[in-house]
């Protein structure tokens, strides 16, 4: 069976390794790989957007999820909709993180208890 992995079955097993040694930049080269050798297939997208999110690039993570969801919207396989599934969560983590932190200012006229130190 090993002498009939394609190269993308290969660079994926390779990522995946990577990805579970927490070698995520080495990772997002393999899946960058995957990208290149089919780019219509929305496999190598998600995991890069996996690694992304990881390295804490939530832009890029972005990106890659929003050009797999395109990939993964043209077929309707059980594979891709669970793809499609991944990369819509991936999006959302990334936006949510990507998202500045808005930390609500309450104006008060008095202290709260215990903070009078007069």
């Amino acid at each position: 069976m090993a002498g009939n992995m394609t190269s993308f079955e290969k660079d994926k097993q390779q990522g995946n390794a990577l990805f579970k040694q927490g070698l995520y930049l080495e990772a997002v080269d393999s899946y960058d790989r995957l990208i290149a050798a089919q780019p219509q297939n929305p496999v190598g997208y998600s995991n890069k957007a996996m690694a992304l999110i990881k390295l804490g690039e939530h832009a890029q993570a972005i990106q890659a999820c929003q050009q797999g969801l395109q990939h993964a919207s043209t077929t309707t396989t059980p594979d891709h909709v669970t793809i499609r599934a991944k990369l819509q969560y991936r999006l959302e983590l990334s936006q949510a993180a990507a998202a500045p932190v808005q930390i609500p200012v309450v104006e008060v006229d008095e202290l709260p208890q215990g903070y009078d130190r007069s």
